[in-house]
């Protein structure tokens, strides 16, 4: 699927406001695109807001890096990171800091959980970059806070969606709002210069015949990626029945060459990791 023109934009959205990318993410990325970045420079910039340093420092402590030591200040965290993985981390956490937040602790602390599996799944699987994956992870329903704001009966259509057997849950939005959270999310994506390869994800992961199309490879593991890890966080974390996951459960699987067992293996691991985390 090719990218939306500016006026096919702007009919999708209809109404929605899309937060622009903070001033710290701009400097941090502009910093890491220079021939030479200067890497008290980057650390600079993130201390220079506080909520942001805190919840850098609160990130880079977690299991998700493994690091033997506890990290105090932002210049560790910088120095440790590297450039690519500072700058993926803030623009995760300036996500949420930009974000519609009231009422939706429940939907960050899933996103930051899906995230973390995202990223040990490449890991294990070894494929694609763990920071475009847990990117992915934070990324793909971004959408849907912006939507919730936007159309009053969102919430609602959220419940239909998530009980639909038949139709994708994007298909669901549609009908009732004419636009859906992954093509909003894709739009804020590209707003916020993710790379394309994310916003292509982004845009597809609901659609049931994606592992046929010719979306690249890297897409398609991240969207099947981000299906295995929703589909582990939502079974630790909600009740209900997971349609999405049982609608694409085979294609995911052969997109990664996983087996039944392989499944149960990598479900293990991941509980063991959001246990951890939750520490």
């Amino acid at each position: 699927m090719t990218e939306l023109s500016i006026k096919e934009a702007e009919q999708l959205l209809a109404g929605v406001v899309i937060p622009p990318r903070p001033s710290v993410v701009t400097a941090v990325m502009e910093e890491r695109s220079r021939p030479e970045p200067d890497i008290k420079r980057i650390a600079h910039l993130v201390s220079s807001d506080v909520g942001l340093a805190a919840a850098m420092l609160k990130a880079i402590n977690s299991p998700l890096y493994g690091l033997r030591r506890s990290v105090t200040n932002i210049d560790q965290a910088v120095s440790l990171l590297g450039m690519k993985s500072v700058s993926s981390l803030v623009l995760g956490l300036a996500l949420r800091k930009a974000m519609p937040t009231s009422g939706l602790e429940r939907f960050w602390d899933s996103a930051a959980r899906t995230a973390l599996i995202c990223s040990h799944l490449t890991k294990v699987l070894e494929i694609s970059s763990r920071e475009d994956a847990y990117l992915f992870g934070l990324f793909r329903d971004c959408g849907i806070p912006l939507l919730i704001q936007r159309f009053p009966d969102y919430k609602a259509t959220l419940g239909m969606a998530n009980s639909e057997h038949e139709r994708s849950f994007t298909d669901v939005e549609d009908e009732r709002h004419g636009t859906n959270h992954a093509v909003v999310g894709s739009l804020l994506a590209r707003s916020w210069h993710l790379p394309e390869i994310l916003r292509e994800a982004i845009r597809n992961h609901h659609d049931c015949e994606v592992f046929n199309s010719s979306l690249p490879a890297d897409a398609l593991n991240l969207i099947a990626v981000g299906h295995v890890a929703s589909h582990i966080e939502n079974s630790l974390s909600r009740l209900a029945q997971d349609s999405e996951w049982e609608r694409q459960r085979h294609a995911v699987l052969g997109q990664l060459m996983l087996s039944e067992a392989d499944l149960e293996d990598i479900q293990l691991e991941s509980r063991e990791l959001l246990s951890d985390a939750a520490c």
